[in-house]
């Protein structure tokens, strides 16, 4: 008995022995592969770091035109930097698209403070203040960005003349709650840099000549302690929000992604998977016409209603609708920016 218990005790041991030699492994290439990202993107000019306060924002600008267009992201989505930056290859001269990531996020620094509505809007004001951006801005959040999208047009009117909601979360959404322990162990993984290696193959492709880039902005602080903060959050971050909504008459426009014909549907598969499968055509479908779909769009329209003055535009495909349909979504921005 006691020899089988030292051989399970020395298979223990090396298995620990092993996953520790892994984590330092995984660790070591990160910090190495981090070093590589921050040159990439450097050479690249994609590093523009100004004071948001608590944290530094990487804030990029993409033209000069006098309509200031504030694209703010989605949860998590480091990458949106370059999708900015390949949108604005088509709109209007008139306009200049400021990218404003938050802590976390790519090459912003994490902050020590809690990451909540107050703190994201009032860091971005601080950091469009301090790189000499002065309002009225246009504020374009895109999904969990219509969080504080919201917020601000709320309680900053005189700073905002107009909103483009890009599918942007528009309701608190409860079942986005995880275990406490999950944020931990997220933020472990990413420190140790087990996510790194474990994505170290995905496919950028789509990005063309900026695939290193989206790569490098992706992976250079993937699930940052800030990102994972900003995760937890989530419902209390909601509330803020849309518990400040004061309806005002602040031009807005609303781009959905409905899927309302089948027809719609053959695209954006041959859009997220390069082929079109009735059988996933079918299910996508069913889903769009499922009770829990019509319950959104009624959520969707008691918040047009409540923020005030929003009109819907339908671009049916992909939520990341930039990346899908970039030249339909910037003639609808151009086409709404030029009639402000």
């Amino acid at each position: 008995m006691k020899k089988i218990l030292k051989v399970i005790g020395t298979i223990f041991l090396v298995l620990l022995l092993i996953i520790v030699l892994a984590l330092l492994a995984c660790f070591f290439y990160q910090r190495s592969s981090q070093k590589k990202d921050r040159a990439l993107l450097m050479k690249d000019g994609f590093v523009n770091l100004v004071s948001a306060g608590s944290f530094d924002m990487n804030m990029n600008i993409y033209g000069d035109g006098k309509h200031k267009v504030i694209a703010m992201p989605g949860s998590g989505d480091a990458a949106f930097t370059v999708d900015m930056k390949m949108l604005s290859e088509h709109l209007s001269d008139d306009i200049s698209l400021i990218v404003t990531p938050r802590p976390g996020y790519g090459l912003c620094t994490d902050t020590d403070e809690e990451l909540t509505t107050e703190l994201v809007v009032e860091g971005t004001r601080t950091a469009l203040k301090n790189a000499g951006i002065e309002p009225p801005y246009i504020l374009m959040p895109h999904s969990m960005g219509g969080l504080y999208g919201t917020y601000w047009e709320s309680n900053y009117p005189d700073e905002v003349s107009g909103v483009i909601f890009l599918d942007s979360v528009n309701s608190v959404n409860e079942d986005m709650s995880l275990p406490a322990w999950s944020y931990t162990v997220g933020k472990i993984a990413g420190k140790m840099g087990v996510m790194r290696f474990l994505r170290r193959n995905e496919d950028y492709s789509e990005y063309g000549e900026y695939a290193k880039d989206a790569a490098a902005f992706n992976n250079v602080n993937i699930l940052s302690p800030s990102v994972m903060d900003e995760l937890k959050n989530y419902i209390a971050n909601s509330h803020t929000a849309f518990d400040s909504v004061k309806t005002n008459d602040i031009p807005k426009i609303y781009v959905s992604t409905n899927f309302t014909k089948k027809e719609d549907i053959k695209d954006y598969l041959i859009f997220r998977d390069g082929e079109y499968s009735e059988e996933a055509a079918e299910e996508i479908w069913n889903d769009s016409q499922s009770d829990f779909e019509k319950k959104q769009l009624q959520k969707r329209s008691e918040y047009f209603e409540k923020v005030g003055n929003c009109k819907e535009i339908n671009l049916p495909g992909s939520h990341f609708m930039y990346a899908q349909h970039p030249e339909k979504l910037s003639d609808i921005i151009n086409d709404f920016v030029t009639a402000k």
